[in-house]
């Protein structure tokens, strides 16, 4: 072998290939990024900003009896273009209308109750 022995080949493709990807980043065009489009709402309606209002994703809610609701997952406007809080608790979850919440003092109550809305409440 000669005194520079395998290295030497080595080390001259490492030379070159250092080399490389400069002249290709000077060849490789800028283009913007894109925010694909939202997926549609699971109810036909949009997703509405997550607080509106007094009310948050994540407040209890309760009736007008202090009966616990649940716990507002979801503000969205529904098919007939209302605003709505799904609002869950455990397997349930509930549609009610933004106009039938209120809050007061830091706790969120709706006009409909917890009764009504089990036998199937639906708005009008």
């Amino acid at each position: 072998m000669s005194p520079r022995g395998p290295f030497a080949a080595i080390a001259g493709a490492a030379v070159i290939a250092a080399a490389l990807p400069v002249a290709a980043i000077d060849d490789v065009p800028a283009t913007a990024a894109r925010a694909a489009p939202a997926r549609p709402a699971e109810s036909g309606g949009h997703d509405s900003a997550a607080t509106l209002g007094p009310l948050a994703i994540g407040a209890d809610v309760r009736d007008e009896t202090g009966a616990d609701i649940g716990r507002v997952t979801r503000l969205t406007t529904d098919k007939a273009g209302r605003q709505v809080a799904a609002v869950r608790d455990g397997e349930a979850t509930y549609s009610i209308p933004v106009e039938m919440l209120y809050a007061r003092q830091g706790a969120a109550f709706s006009t409909v109750t917890l009764a009504a809305l089990k036998k199937g409440w639906k708005p009008r």
